[in-house]
């Protein structure tokens, strides 16, 4: 998974075996822990493709507590991913 940050366009790649909900959750919990520790501001919106992985409760929950906002791209329009597509 590629991780970019808009603003700072700050670059992580994390790499997983499966692509399940609670894998890709712990994923963003540790870079939101990181992003939040080292820039001191608060994490608010995160832009996600469209798939099944980010549509459960558990992502729900985390989204609730943590007040982010999900950002979910169009299926199949891969202009919509920007930076992130044109770094692969």
């Amino acid at each position: 998974m590629l991780i970019i940050d808009g603003f700072l366009s700050y670059k992580t790649v994390a790499f997983f075996q499966t692509k399940l909900a609670d894998v890709m959750l712990n994923i963003l919990k540790a870079y939101h822990i990181e992003a939040e520790q080292q820039t001191g501001k608060k994490l608010k919106c995160i832009r996600l493709d469209m798939g099944r992985e980010w549509c459960n409760i558990a992502w729900e929950d985390y989204q609730v507590v943590h007040g982010l906002v999900f950002e979910f791209t169009i299926p199949y329009a891969h202009q919509q991913n920007g930076a992130t597509e044109h770094s692969m």
